[in-house]
C-alpha cells in the first residue's frame, strides 16, 4: 500500500492535530499522500485530490469522523473495494471502530500487512420514471422513503421478485443491509443482524397496521416499490446523504449490489461486546 487517501469530517477539535499526525506517519514510511477537498480545507492546503483520483489511485482510504464520513467515503470509491480504515472522532462508531489513540499504531499494522478485513453487503438501487432511469445508486447501510413535509402516513406498495407483498399505510419506509440494520432500521423496530451475513431488511416505520413487522430477505431478491401518495410530499434518501423527491409516476428497484465495502476492522474484534457498547447494552438504566 503506496498511496494513501485521508478523508476527514471537516470540525471537530481532534481533526486537525490527528490529520497532520497521521501524515507525517506516512511521509516518514514513504507513503505518497492523497487528500480530498474538505481534508485539505482542514490544514488549509489549497491543493487537494479529486474523487475521481481518490479512486482511481488510492490503495488505502483513512476515514477521520463518524459513521457519516465513512459513509461518504463509501460513495467517492463508488464501485471499488479499496479497503477502509475507520478512526471514531464521531459519536456512535459503528463503522469507525479504531479509536483516535490508537490511530497510528492501527495504520502502522495496516501498512506491515497485519490487518483484519471485513467486506460488506452494499444494495444497489435505480429510480424510474417511465421507461428511463433518472437515477442509479450503490449505499451501504439503507434506502429511506418518508414523507418531507406534513406529518401525514402514505401508502406504498411492495413487490418482491414482481410478487405483491404488501401496501404499507405508515410514516415510511427502510430498506437495509445487515450493515444498516444498526442505524435507522433499529430505531424503527427492525431486527439486528449480523453484518457478515448478505440479506435485505425491509422496515416499516410507524404502520397503521400493527401486524405489518420487518422481514427479511433472500438477497438474491429484487425489491420493486411504488409510492401511491398523489398530493403528499414523498422523498427518498439514500444512506442519509442523497436525497430525491418521489411522486408516482417514479419507481424505486433494490437489489444486492455487484460490489462491497471492506472495512479494516481491530483484530480482536468482537461484534457482541461491540453492539453491547454502542447500544448500552447491560447498563443500569436507574
Amino acid at each position: 500500500m503506496n498511496n494513501i487517501a485521508i478523508i476527514a469530517k471537516p470540525h471537530g477539535d481532534r481533526v486537525k492535530p490527528l490529520v497532520y499526525e497521521i501524515m507525517g506517519f506516512l511521509s516518514n514510511r514513504g507513503c505518497s499522500i492523497l487528500k480530498d477537498k474538505r481534508t485539505a480545507g482542514v490544514i488549509g492546503d489549497p491543493q487537494f485530490n479529486t474523487d475521481a483520483e481518490i479512486q482511481e489511485n488510492a490503495d488505502l482510504v483513512v476515514v477521520l469522523g463518524g459513521d457519516g464520513t465513512l459513509i461518504s467515503a463509501v460513495r467517492i470509491l463508488c464501485t471499488k473495494d479499496t479497503p477502509i480504515l475507520g478512526i471514531n472522532l464521531g459519536r456512535l462508531g459503528f463503522l469507525t471502530e479504531t479509536t483516535a489513540d490508537d490511530a497510528v499504531s492501527a495504520l502502522k499494522d495496516v501498512l506491515d500487512g497485519d490487518y483484519k478485513l471485513e467486506r460488506r453487503m452494499k444494495l444497489h438501487s435505480h429510480l424510474m420514471q417511465e421507461d428511463e432511469r433518472i437515477l442509479e445508486i450503490d449505499v451501504l447501510n439503507d434506502i429511506v422513503i418518508n414523507k418531507s413535509d406534513a406529518a401525514r402516513i402514505f401508502e406504498t406498495t411492495v413487490y418482491i421478485d414482481g410478487m405483491l407483498v404488501n401496501e404499507y399505510r405508515a410514516d415510511g419506509l427502510i430498506i437495509a443491509t445487515p450493515t444498516g440494520s444498526t442505524a435507522y432500521s433499529l430505531a424503527a423496530g427492525g431486527p439486528i443482524v449480523h453484518p457478515s451475513l448478505e440479506t435485505m431488511i425491509i422496515t416499516p416505520i410507524c404502520p397503521q397496521g400493527l401486524s405489518n413487522r420487518p422481514i427479511i430477505i433472500s438477497d438474491e431478491s429484487e425489491v420493486t416499490i411504488k409510492v401511491n401518495a398523489a398530493k403528499e410530499s414523498v422523498s427518498i434518501t439514500y444512506d442519509g446523504q442523497v436525497f430525491h423527491k418521489l411522486d408516482k409516476q417514479k419507481t424505486v428497484t433494490v437489489k444486492k449490489a455487484s460490489s462491497v465495502t471492506s472495512l479494516i476492522v481491530p483484530k480482536d474484534k468482537n461484534y457482541y461486546s461491540l453492539i453491547r457498547e454502542k447500544l448500552g447494552w447491560g447498563i443500569s438504566q436507574c
